[in-house]
């Protein structure tokens, strides 16, 4: 079995854990990729061959770390561990104080958990198309204190409906625990195939999450707004969107399998991180 390691160096905790996960797999033939993150930018992993021929990654940070290289496992068709070095630790398939656990690996003794994904298409006046995976989410949003408007349709062709609002959130059901939640949200079991949209602070009555099936195609038309429009998908990098833009968000084809080597369900994981994250 080949592993490929993926450490987030830019946190300190990261720096110790790798050297305790490189000893408890000692005997395993590991490549570690630790310039996978570099300066906050994250390294564009498509062109790596080395990856492609791995049997599985593990990425060691938090939340962010193991999302990004979610998306490489997704595009490789490797299955994940996140390893916890960082705060909540959502997405991690084990914690630090538990990597004795490790070589469950090599003995095919684990839990797969199919991921989904969500594609955000922009279409541009020019022609030009953009696309991007999200195993969290992707938001639109304005600049600080602006109210947006947009047009919003189920389906390529409409009805349109017009829409004000802080923004909107289009999130997977694993990223039904992040911002979408705090905007009021449901919290989704994360192997459910389906997508939910959340306006944020919206101008309206109706300020209700709306959950959308596998399948469904959720459009986005930008109106004139004053100030800049972002689309941020997984808090990466945002994208500046412009008037005429239209965006499509549907469930994407590739999945993500994350392993995961305890026995806790996801309300148990649920509610021990959310406490956590209260203190």
């Amino acid at each position: 079995m080949k592993i490929a390691i993926l450490p987030n160096l830019n946190k300190e905790e990261a720096k110790a854990c790798l050297e305790e996960v490189l000893a408890v797999l000692k005997n395993c033939q590991v490549v570690v990729k630790d310039f996978f993150f570099r300066q906050n930018k994250a390294y564009r992993f498509e062109n790596d061959p080395e990856l492609s021929e791995c049997d599985l990654f593990i990425a060691i940070g938090g939340d962010g770390t193991i999302i990004h290289v979610a998306k490489a496992a997704a595009f490789f068709g490797k299955p994940l561990l996140g390893v916890n070095a960082g705060n909540l630790g959502f997405n991690a398939g084990i914690e630090r104080k538990d990597l004795p656990l490790l070589p469950s690996l090599l003995k095919k003794e684990f839990r797969l958990e199919r991921r989904h994904l969500i594609q955000a298409e922009i279409f541009s006046k020019s022609g030009e198309v953009r696309r991007f995976l999200a195993l969290n989410d992707a938001v639109i949003s304005g600049e600080l204190s602006k109210i947006i408007d947009y047009k919003m349709a189920v389906g390529k062709e409409g009805p349109w409906y017009r829409y004000r609002a802080d923004g909107l959130i289009l999130a997977t059901p694993t990223g039904s625990t992040a911002y979408s939640l705090s905007a009021g949200g449901p919290v989704i079991e994360p192997g459910m195939d389906c997508m939910v949209y959340t306006p944020i602070c919206p101008h309206s009555l109706f300020d209700r999450s709306v959950i959308f099936s596998s399948g469904t195609v959720l459009a986005v038309e930008i109106l004139e707004n004053p100030g800049k429009l972002l689309l941020t998908v997984d808090g990466e990098e945002p994208v500046t969107l412009v008037l005429g833009d239209r965006l499509n968000f549907s469930i994407a084809e590739p999945t993500v399998s994350f392993l995961k080597l305890d026995h806790k369900s996801f309300y148990e994981v649920l509610n021990a991180k959310m406490i956590r994250g209260m203190r």
